[in-house]
């Protein structure tokens, strides 16, 4: 009887004997898996700043819009665009200010009749003198069958528009209003002699 009270004591101790093992080999195996250094669940380790410390540069470069200042640290840069320099031509227009593009002939080149409407005699011959004295080729004065005209009219064959605004400024007439193309038909015209500008004298400025 003594003696299996005694085998079951022994049972008992060698089993409480492991069990104590067993708690202490998990034990350490706890404590390394805590304490090994090249576990990657371990800790950042890495020191806080402390107030004062200069903050590390970033480690990310600068991006178009972002630049270094000049002291070191990062910051917005301001872009800016500039406009290339466009060296204007000279100007060729022949038609700006003060330039006429084209000129009238001179008086040399340009013949002139003129025909009386009026009832003044000798109207025509004096303004034909008139027009002698300022170099024109001259034709025979005649006159203008018909009415008599009240504003005397300048006609011109074609080319010779400009002359005939030129003679339109001579006698202080309208170059736009009393400057006309000549007509086809010259009947009225007394010893027409086809010139290149015919002034239809009016009362207006006959003498």
């Amino acid at each position: 009887m003594s003696s299996q009270a005694g085998e079951s004591n022994s049972g008992a101790a060698v089993r409480g004997l492991l069990l104590v093992l067993v708690a202490v080999v998990v034990g350490v195996l706890l404590l390394r898996s805590v304490d090994d250094p090249d576990d990657t669940t371990a800790t950042d380790t890495t020191p806080a700043a402390e107030p004062g410390d200069a903050l590390p540069p970033p480690t990310e470069a600068p991006t178009a819009a972002t630049g270094v200042s000049d002291d070191g640290g990062t910051g917005s840069a301001t872009v800016t665009t500039v406009a290339p320099t466009v060296t204007a031509e000279p100007s060729t227009d022949t038609t700006s200010a003060g330039a006429e593009p084209f000129q009238p002939r001179p008086a040399s080149e340009v013949s002139v009749q003129v025909a009386n409407s009026t009832a003044v005699r000798g109207a025509a011959g004096r303004l034909t003198d008139r027009f002698k004295t300022l170099s024109y080729i001259t034709n025979t004065p005649t006159n203008y069958a018909g009415t008599p005209l009240d504003s005397t009219i300048i006609y011109y064959k074609p080319g010779a528009l400009l002359e005939a605004r030129a003679i339109a400024g001579v006698l202080e007439l309208d170059p736009d209003d009393d400057v006309r193309q000549m007509p086809a038909d010259t009947s009225a015209i007394q010893d027409f002699e086809s010139p290149d500008v015919l002034v239809a004298l009016g009362t207006d400025i006959a003498e």
